[in-house]
């Protein structure tokens, strides 16, 4: 029998857009990944800017705008705009 890793997921636009510029530091013109969807305790798909294993580390300060979108057990596949 396998055991879930259960993590807690949120979203910042902020933190998006800023992993997004970080990224392009350079004049390349590439895509990069900058979010990831992870599967929820109910199945559904979400997309997370970070994961933690504790709720309360997430850095709300640093990206005020975040939403806790619960409980998350599975990575499924980066996401690229």
């Amino acid at each position: 029998m396998s055991s879930q890793v259960i993590r807690h997921a949120f979203f910042s636009q902020k933190q998006k857009e800023k992993i997004f510029t970080k990224k392009f530091k350079s004049n390349e013109k590439q895509t990069r990944p900058h979010t990831n969807i992870y599967l929820t305790t109910d199945g559904r798909e979400v997309e997370v800017t970070e994961v933690c294993k504790e709720e309360h580390t997430y850095n709300k300060k640093g990206f005020p705008d975040f939403v806790y979108l619960g409980q998350v057990t599975k990575w499924v596949r980066v996401k690229y705009d």
